[in-house]
């Protein structure tokens, strides 16, 4: 099947990358607003869904995060195709030359799934001197990005961009991307060094014909 037409199960282990996308029909069949879950603090107001199968364990880690004495925050969700292809063009205004580095096109981004999220800091905003930055590589350096460095795999969340790895996701460095894989294997795919998507190509053949 062409990946363009490709509609994933209800799984959480689907493949997306810059190769390997998704069909534009695609909507995850339980999609549930943040705010139901979640006070202002961490939604920042934002309509945020994510699939309702990773509520409870992003619950788990937000809430064990303040137990820390952290302030997590939870900058975006779901993403539909239409949302991404507005994203980029964004992007492309922005930043012509670096946009196809910053943003997946429609399709390719693993938000669409439902079961990632960015998490923001309220550090980052003085650590740049700009009010509203929420996507920035310092926040590898703020209390929460370094928190989850260390202990989203505990949770199930694992990071899909880790720095140093663009050679083999396409993607520069965004540690305030996790998505939700399971305790197991996050854990596993944390002690090998390696992302969802590096480890499931190793293990079974393509899922789709690429673009």
């Amino acid at each position: 099947m062409a990946c363009d037409k490709r509609v994933p199960d209800d799984g959480l282990l689907t493949i997306v990358t810059r190769d390997f996308g998704l069909s534009r029909e695609y909507v995850p069949p339980d999609l549930a607003p943040l705010a139901d879950y979640f006070g202002v603090d961490v939604t920042l107001g934002y309509p945020t869904e994510v699939r309702a199968a990773i509520v409870a364990p992003l619950q788990r880690i937000i809430g064990a995060m303040k137990a820390d004495g952290l302030n997590p925050q939870v900058v975006s969700g779901y993403r539909s195709y239409s949302e991404q292809s507005l994203a980029l063009q964004k992007w492309r205004a922005a930043y012509p030359d670096w946009a196809g580095h910053l943003s997946a096109p429609a399709g390719h981004s693993e938000h669409q799934l439902g079961t990632t999220v960015d998490f923001g800091s309220p550090e980052l905003r003085y650590m740049l001197g700009e009010d509203y930055v929420q996507f920035h590589p310092a926040f590898a350096e703020t209390s929460e990005g370094q928190w989850l460095a260390v202990h989203a795999a505990e949770y199930g969340f694992t990071m899909s961009y880790p720095e140093e790895a663009f050679e083999r996701t396409s993607f520069y460095f965004e540690p305030w991307h996790f998505r939700y894989v399971g305790p197991y294997m996050a854990t596993m795919l944390a002690a090998k060094g390696l992302t969802l998507s590096e480890y499931l190509l190793e293990e079974q053949p393509a899922p789709c014909i690429a673009d």
